[in-house]
């Protein structure tokens, strides 16, 4: 770069050119001390010196998106108090360290990594980030969004458009200010029932939208409950089975519902040892809970709990039990008396009988 700008300037656009690196004096070549927002998107940097921004006290937001960054030194921020809105999203090729922090910042509040590529979050990449409150990761490749450290001030998590197929039990506990959660278009069908407890006391706000949710009883007694209980309209669509595909999942919808009262703290204490998905036999054994029966009309739904519904099914099989026994007596009486018959059938008519008689008679 070989031109300079009026040194106070305050708001600095280089975006859509061909720089490829940001040295220790980049932007003291550009002659700027006084930067309060700098704009380096589309550009071709995959390098920025640790002092690169070193001496802009003043610098509030940095956008470094859709650029071909791989690794960020830790302390690249560190001498930047003022920071508090960071942008690499459409960074390919961007990895975030294993072990430990991404970056080093005490002022830093918002943090986008959306469409880097990501797989996982390390848990230990933010630990560093003891204020950080928006942390934006949506459109990536995660499958398990495990518990997340040193984030205890976050109010907001989008992580949409992802792969997540499951929730860790304990994932919001390291949580407690969170108020708006995005996990929309992901791959859950289910969320684990230790899960719902800790979502309604951690997010006013929650989108769980254009995920394949499996509506069946199990999704009814758990997450459709809890968010009829909380006044929640979540507005999910089914996915499964066939015959809900497509439909709001408020088809649950039955009468009686309001006299349901199984508290959802003793299956979490019923559940606490089970696995992050639980599969619908498990929660099967919680005989509390009342399973949803829809007659063939589909308009007229019936409780029935599980001890009914076994006990209407050992009936069942014992009257088929009896059937079958009756029948095979009947088909032993019949083969037994066809044997009698036969052995006191009468000697045949053509048989001709002679009397005895003295010999030469």
């Amino acid at each position: 770069m070989n031109f300079r700008f009026d040194r106070y300037v305050q708001n600095l656009d280089i975006s859509d050119n061909v720089v490829v690196s940001l040295d220790k004096t980049s932007l003291r070549d550009l002659g700027v001390i006084s930067l309060v927002q700098l704009n380096a998107s589309r550009n071709y940097i995959r390098d920025i010196d640790e002092e690169a921004f070193l001496g802009q006290s003043k610098l509030q937001t940095v956008d470094l998106s859709r650029n071909s960054l791989v690794i960020i030194e830790p302390k690249t921020f560190i001498r930047n108090p003022s920071l508090k809105n960071l942008s690499l999203s459409n960074n390919q090729f961007l990895r975030l360290p294993e072990e430990g922090p991404f970056l080093y910042s005490a002022s830093l509040r918002v943090l986008h990594l959306s469409a880097c590529n990501l797989s996982h979050i390390p848990p230990k990449a933010f630990q560093e980030l003891p204020n950080l409150k928006e942390l934006y990761i949506a459109d990536n490749k995660i499958d398990v969004l495990h518990n997340v450290q040193g984030v205890g001030h976050l109010t907001t998590l989008d992580i949409s458009h992802n792969y997540l197929r499951y929730l860790d039990s304990d994932i919001f506990t390291a949580l407690p200010a969170l108020t708006h959660l995005n996990l929309s278009y992901n791959s859950l069908s289910s969320l684990n029932i230790t899960v719902m407890p800790q979502l309604a006391k951690v997010c006013s706000s929650v989108d769980l939208n254009g995920n394949p949710w499996v509506c069946d009883f199990l999704m009814f007694n758990t997450i459709y409950s809890w968010c009829r209980n909380k006044s929640v309209d979540l507005e999910l669509v089914c996915s499964s089975p066939l015959k809900y595909k497509g439909q709001p999942w408020k088809i649950y919808e039955y009468s009686g519902c309001d006299n349901d009262n199984t508290d959802l703290a003793d299956l979490v204490d019923d559940t606490a040892n089970e696995n992050d998905t639980l599969s619908h036999e498990r929660v099967a054994k919680y005989v509390d809970q009342p399973v949803v029966a829809f007659s063939r009309a589909g308009k007229q739904a019936q409780l029935l709990r599980p001890n009914e519904y076994y006990f209407y099914i050992s009936i069942l099989l014992l009257v088929a039990l009896l059937c079958l026994l009756a029948g095979a007596g009947i088909v032993l009486w019949r083969f037994v008396g066809s044997r009698i018959l036969k052995r006191s059938d009468p000697v045949p008519r053509d048989v001709e009988h002679f009397p005895l008689s003295p010999k030469g008679t």
